[in-house]
């Protein structure tokens, strides 16, 4: 992928989470400075599209990214050297909640911050705790009935899960992870998973947030990696 492959795919995603409109070469040339005219935007994102990272509704409608394109920009956070947070206090104040034992509201404060909802979980105690599945429901883009349902399910099943695929957390080094539509512990193709793993010993920590797919990834990879920062000080 070239430079401006990139710099096209990295606009267009960011401004159909922010409108949820689909992207036009027209729209993206009126607001972002490629330094090409409209009929070359339009030849790049039919080249995107041909490797995957946008589909067509309608032949004469926009474009709206797929899986593939939120996975690549997710990729290409979680591959970035991590920046000095302004709101230090904040992971200072989470990481004393923790070492104090405030395992609930732990999960809850962090699931605020984000906006997300969140699910912990302690392996050496069997123990979960999870927050926020109201706010999540009601960020998802219009789905059917259907849809909702096997959020719910997702939800209610996550311990179940979570136990049933150790080998995923138990043997992964490189965290956080993020999964756009399935994952190794939910089903429905219209979330997002976070996840990280704290290393602490006997209170090691499973810590996964899920929100919709479309949505900001920065933000809950930057925090999730400040967040483990805080935790390893």
């Amino acid at each position: 992928m070239t430079e401006r492959n990139r710099t096209i795919l990295e606009a267009a995603v960011r401004d159909f989470v922010k409108t949820g409109q689909p992207v036009t070469s027209d729209h993206l040339f009126e607001n972002y400075d490629f330094g090409i005219r409209p009929a070359m935007i339009r030849l790049e994102l039919s080249e995107l599209a041909e490797d995957g990272y946008f589909s067509r509704k309608h032949p004469s409608g926009g474009r709206i990214p797929t899986d593939k394109a939120y996975r690549f920009l997710a990729e290409q956070f979680l591959t970035e050297e991590p920046k000095r947070e302004k709101n230090s206090d904040v992971f200072k104040e989470l990481t004393a909640d923790f070492n104090r034992g405030g395992r609930k509201s732990f999960v809850e404060e962090v699931a605020g911050e984000l906006g997300l909802m969140g699910v912990g979980f302690l392996p050496h105690e069997g123990e979960f705790f999870g927050s926020g599945l109201e706010e999540l429901l009601e960020q998802l883009d219009t789905v059917t009935k259907k849809d909702l349902v096997e959020v719910v399910r997702d939800f209610e099943k996550l311990p179940e899960r979570i136990l049933e695929n150790k080998s995923w957390w138990e043997k992964e080094k490189d965290w956080p992870r993020v999964f756009v539509g399935q994952s190794p512990v939910t089903r429905s193709p219209h979330i997002s998973v976070f996840a990280t793993y704290f290393n602490r010993g006997p209170e090691d920590f499973l810590m996964i947030t899920i929100g919709p797919k479309r949505m900001d990834y920065t933000k809950p990879i930057r925090f999730l990696k400040s967040l483990e920062r805080s935790m390893e000080n």
